[in-house]
């Protein structure tokens, strides 16, 4: 079957992709960022960029496609993100009835008997809006997915890796079916070849429920970490999500659009949709230990993307979503000679800019036991993955394209710095600086923000002046060619 999978770089699309290809179907995907590498490259799927507020642009993407996975969401988008959410939907199922699309399957939510939260809200508006230009339509609905990279588990996940004692409202006790990842995507395989299901609403759940505190204790006890959860009954749910919005490491708009609708006591009626596709529910104790396993396997890769155990240090406690810092300019220079600049990193011009600054941070990290000051590079004249710039492990070469590498010093968190080359014309490219950082916890938060204003300052000056001299490189490369 010819699939187009809408979100497909997001938490359930990179897992479901390869397991509609690994089930024979031929598959498209779609992201909003043309530039957001991939997580399996060794499949040959065709992709598109999408944005599903500009009509135009979605015919070409669903020519020939007989099937449509809808798993967007516009939650990290801010407020009143339920109306855009269903005008994407609404321009997606015009445009999908007019390439004659037989059906979609939307990855929907699980919501209250009487919903109020914008997020269930906007949830239902989406499901309505895709099935109001005809074309049929499959609605999955579930709760908590267990899984990285989960908005709901990796609040709670921060909450209990970092916080002894949490002071929660008394919306802690409304209980939610947490179900695993894995069972979410045999469901949704499966309903690819059940055309039966076109305008049913099937709900998914795990096989218990459970109280937000109880689950919040379970991962507690698979993290080794000690927690006591103090019920406020008065504590504002807003002024709880302030309170997440520095603890945790999940974007805040994407916090505050779950934690408003704790309060609201989910419905599920899960037995249909389990007479429909059997299969055996995975515990919500295994699902949790699956979810830790997941995070030690030794792979990355080539760019930087949020939860990668590389870029985390392994480390669980660190979290999935990392804050980021950038800066790009525009260089008139070749990709080799901006190359040639980025290759002389760790050498006499150090970074480029304020080096004082960066000397600054490697004596408090040698102070504390660290690294920060073993300078040079193992190899100073190229790149290699795994050799070392100063305290930084080089992670990645794409020559003449990208550079990254990881933070070597001691902090809360694990981070790094990805260096690209975009090509917008002849001899001018976009050159792009970034630091990435994974905070562990409330400290980790602290740290980076302390240090946000100097990293800009920082990538400022360090861009500015590697464009001067890749722009000097070329300049001289020209003056050569005519002699």
């Amino acid at each position: 079957m010819r699939i187009l999978v809408i979100g497909a770089l997001g938490t359930i699309g990179r897992k479901l992709v390869p397991a509609l290809v690994g089930a024979g179907h031929q598959v498209s995907v779609s992201s909003r960022d043309p530039n957001k590498p991939a997580p399996w490259p060794e499949l040959s799927c065709r992709r598109f960029t999408l944005d599903l507020l500009e009509p135009s642009s979605l015919p070409d993407a669903l020519q020939d496609i007989e099937l449509v996975y809808y798993l967007m969401h516009g939650m990290s988008d801010g407020q009143a993100h339920g109306e855009l959410e269903a005008l994407a939907a609404k321009n997606l199922a015009n445009a999908a009835a007019k390439a004659k699309v037989q059906r979609i399957i939307y990855m929907g939510s699980l919501v209250s008997v009487k919903p109020k939260s914008e997020h269930m809200l906007a949830r239902i508006a989406t499901g309505e809006a895709l099935a109001s230009s005809g074309v049929a339509v499959t609605e999955l609905r579930a709760g908590i997915i267990i899984t990285p990279g989960s908005a709901a588990f990796e609040v709670m996940r921060d909450l209990v890796g970092h916080m002894p004692l949490a002071f929660v409202p008394k919306a802690i006790e409304t209980q939610a079916p947490p179900i695993a990842l894995e069972n979410v995507l045999h469901y949704l395989v499966k309903l690819a070849n059940m055309p039966e299901t076109a305008g049913m609403v099937l709900d998914a759940a795990g096989p218990e429920w459970l109280s937000y505190r109880q689950l919040m204790l379970r991962i507690a006890k698979h993290l080794n970490k000690s927690l006591k959860i103090l019920v406020l009954p008065g504590l504002p749910i807003k002024l709880a999500c302030t309170v997440l919005g520095l603890i945790t490491s999940v974007p805040q708009s994407l916090a505050k659009a779950l934690i408003a609708g704790l309060a609201e006591q989910l419905e599920a009626k899960p037995e249909v949709l389990r007479g429909l596709i059997p299969q055996k529910l995975i515990s919500v104790d295994d699902a949790i230990a699956q979810v830790f396993e997941e995070e030690q396997v030794h792979t990355y890769p080539k760019r930087w993307q949020d939860g990668v155990p590389t870029f985390r240090n392994f480390s669980s406690l660190h979290g999935f979503y990392a804050k980021a810092a950038k800066k790009n300019v525009t260089v008139n220079a070749s990709a080799e000679n901006i190359w040639r600049v980025i290759n002389l990193l760790g050498g006499k011009h150090r970074y480029y800019y304020l080096d004082v600054l960066w000397a600054m941070r490697e004596w408090m990290d040698f102070v504390v036991g660290g690294t920060g000051r073993e300078h040079g590079r193992s190899d100073y004249r190229k790149l290699t993955v795994g050799e070392r710039v100063d305290s930084w492990t080089i992670l990645s070469v794409e020559e003449n394209e990208c550079l990254v590498m990881r933070f070597g010093m001691k902090a809360p968190g694990g981070g790094g710095m990805q260096i690209s080359i975009e090509p917008l014309a002849e001899n001018k490219h976009q050159l792009e600086v970034a630091l990435y950082w994974h905070p562990a916890g409330f400290w980790g938060l602290v740290y980076w923000y302390f240090f946000a204003p100097w990293h800009g300052w920082l990538l400022w000056g360090m861009t500015k002046n590697m464009a001067k001299l890749a722009e000097q490189n070329q300049l001289s490369s020209e003056q050569q060619d005519k002699q």
